[in-house]
C-alpha cells in the first residue's frame, strides 16, 4: 500500500519533529480559541461568567473524554493496518469507527442533556453560576456530535500520517471562533451561550472539512457500504483498545469532577484562579502532549511494520524532548505567573492572582512528572495496550481524590492544588514500568489479533 506520509522510514527525530510540529500549532490554535473565550467572558461578562464556565470543565472533559478515548482509541488499530499495508482493513477499520461516533454521540447527547441539573448538583455549584453554568452546558451536550466529529476525522488523518491537513483545518476553525465570539457575545449579548455556540459551531465545521478531504485523498479511508459488514471478531479487536482508553479517560474526568466539587466549595474566586491557571497549563503541556499524540502513531505504524528499533529510538528523543521542556518552561511560569494570569483576569483581582500564584508554583515545579507520563504512555497506547493507560486513569483518580478529600481539608487550596502533580507522578510510574517490560521482550507483549 502506498503512503505518502511513511512514519517508518528516514531519520526518527525529523519524522517524530515533522509530524509533531502540524499537531503542536493545532493543539495551540485549539487552545487559543479556548483561551479567547476564557479572555472575553472574563473580561466582558466579569469573575462570575468566568466562574461559570471554568466550574463545568470537569464535566466536559469527562462526557467529551469518553467519547474521544473511544473514538481516538480505535483508530490506533486503523494505524496498524496501515503499517502493516492492509489497505482493505484499514477501511473497513474506519467503517468501525464512523459507526462508534454515530452511536456514542447520540448516547452522551441524550443522556447528557437529561442529566445535566443532577450532575450540577454533584459537582456542588454555587447558586449564583448554576444557570449561566447551565446554559453553556447544554449547548455543550447539544453541538456534542460536531465537536467529536472533528476529533474522529484528525485521528484518522494522522493515523495515515498527515498531521498537516487537521491543522489548516484548525487555524480555519480558530479564526472562525473567534469572530463568531466576538458577535455572539458582543453584539448579540448572548452571554456564556455565545461562547458555547462560537465554538461548537467552529468545530463541527472543521470537523465536516477533514471528513470531505479525507473522502477524497486517500481510498484507505474512502469507506464503502460492503465495509459496515464487519464480523464481531473485527469489532471486538477495535473496542479491545477503544475502550480502556474510553474508560481512563472518563476515570480521569471523575477524578476531576471531584477535584471539581472540592473546588467549587472554595468559592467564586478559587474557581477564577483555578480556571485561569488550567488554560494557561493546558498551553505549556501542548508540545509534551503533542509530542506523546505523535509518539501514538509513530509507535503504531512501528509496531505494526515490526520496526522495534524504531520504536526505542523514538522513545528516547520524544521523551529527552519533554524533560528539557518542562524544566524551562516550569522556571519561566513561576517567574511570569503574575502577568501571565492578567491577561484572564485583569490585575484588579487580587485574590484571583494570589491564589493563582500558589497553584502555578506547585503545577509549573512538577511538570516533569506530566512530561514521563505523556511520552511513555503514548509509546504504550501505540503498541495497542491501552489496559495499563486505563489502570493509570485509575491512579490518577485516587490521587486528585485523596487530593480534594484529604489535602484540601488539611491545607486548603494548596493542597487542592497538588491533585495533578500526584496523578501524574503516579500514572507515569506505572507506564514507565510496563514499557520497559515490553523494552525487554522485543515488544512481544501485545498485538492486535487482526494485524
Amino acid at each position: 500500500m502506498e503512503r505518502k506520509y511513511d512514519l517508518t522510514k528516514g531519520d526518527v527525530f525529523q519524522t517524530i519533529l515533522m509530524f509533531m510540529l502540524p499537531i503542536l500549532a493545532g493543539n495551540v490554535f485549539q487552545q487559543l480559541y479556548s483561551a479567547v473565550d476564557t479572555i472575553i467572558v472574563g473580561r466582558t461578562l466579569g469573575s462570575d461568567a468566568l466562574a461559570s464556565v471554568g466550574s463545568i470543565g470537569s464535566l466536559q472533559f469527562f462526557v467529551f473524554g469518553f467519547c474521544s478515548g473511544l473514538a481516538g482509541g480505535v483508530t490506533v488499530v486503523t494505524s496498524q493496518f496501515i503499517g502493516a499495508g492492509k489497505t482493505e482493513n484499514a477501511r473497513r477499520s474506519t467503517a468501525v469507527i464512523y459507526m462508534i461516533w454515530a452511536v456514542v454521540s447520540l448516547l452522551c447527547t441524550v443522556v447528557g442533556i437529561v442529566c445535566l441539573p443532577g450532575l450540577l448538583h454533584i459537582l456542588n455549584m454555587p447558586e449564583n453560576l448554576f444557570q449561566r453554568a447551565y446554559a453553556y452546558q447544554l449547548v455543550c451536550f447539544i453541538g456534542l456530535g460536531g465537536q467529536l466529529l472533528y476529533n474522529v476525522e484528525s485521528s484518522l488523518l494522522r493515523a495515515i500520517g498527515n498531521s498537516k491537513v487537521p491543522l489548516i483545518f484548525l487555524i480555519i476553525s480558530s479564526v472562525l471562533n473567534i469572530i463568531l465570539d466576538f458577535v455572539f457575545i458582543l453584539v448579540f449579548h448572548m452571554d456564556v451561550v455565545g461562547a458555547a455556540a462560537a465554538t461548537i459551531l467552529a468545530q463541527s465545521l472543521s470537523g465536516v472539512g477533514c471528513l470531505i478531504y479525507s473522502f477524497r485523498k486517500y481510498p484507505q479511508l474512502r469507506v464503502r457500504k460492503e465495509d459496515f459488514k464487519i464480523s464481531f471478531a473485527f469489532l471486538a479487536d477495535h473496542l479491545r483498545v477503544g475502550l480502556p482508553l474510553s474508560i481512563q479517560d472518563s476515570i480521569t474526568g471523575v477524578g476531576m469532577m471531584v477535584f471539581q466539587s472540592a473546588l467549587n466549595g472554595m468559592g467564586a474566586d478559587a474557581i477564577a484562579a483555578y480556571t485561569a491557571c488550567n488554560k494557561l497549563e493546558t498551553f505549556v503541556v501542548m508540545p509534551m502532549y503533542s509530542i506523546a499524540v505523535a509518539m501514538v502513531t509513530f509507535t503504531a505504524q512501528n509496531f505494526g511494520a515490526k520496526q522495534y528499533q524504531r520504536i526505542r529510538k523514538g522513545m528516547k528523543v520524544s521523551l529527552l524532548s519533554c524533560l528539557f521542556f518542562s524544566i524551562v518552561v516550569g522556571g519561566l511560569i513561576i517567574v511570569f505567573c503574575k502577568p501571565l494570569v492578567s491577561i484572564f483576569v485583569g490585575s484588579g483581582a487580587v485574590e484571583v492572582i494570589r491564589l493563582s500564584r500558589i497553584y502555578n508554583n506547585i503545577e509549573a515545579s512538577c511538570l516533569w512528572c506530566a512530561a514521563l507520563l505523556f511520552t511513555y504512555r503514548g509509546a504504550v497506547q501505540g503498541t495497542g495496550n491501552t489496559k495499563i493507560p486505563m489502570m493509570g486513569g485509575f491512579l490518577e483518580l485516587l490521587m486528585r481524590v485523596f487530593a480534594a478529600l484529604c489535602l484540601s481539608r488539611i491545607w486548603g487550596f494548596p493542597g487542592l492544588a497538588m491533585a495533578y502533580p500526584l496523578a501524574w507522578i503516579f500514572a507515569a510510574l506505572l507506564n514507565m514500568w510496563y514499557y520497559r517490560k515490553l523494552d525487554k521482550n522485543d515488544f512481544q507483549c501485545t498485538r492486535t489479533s487482526s494485524i
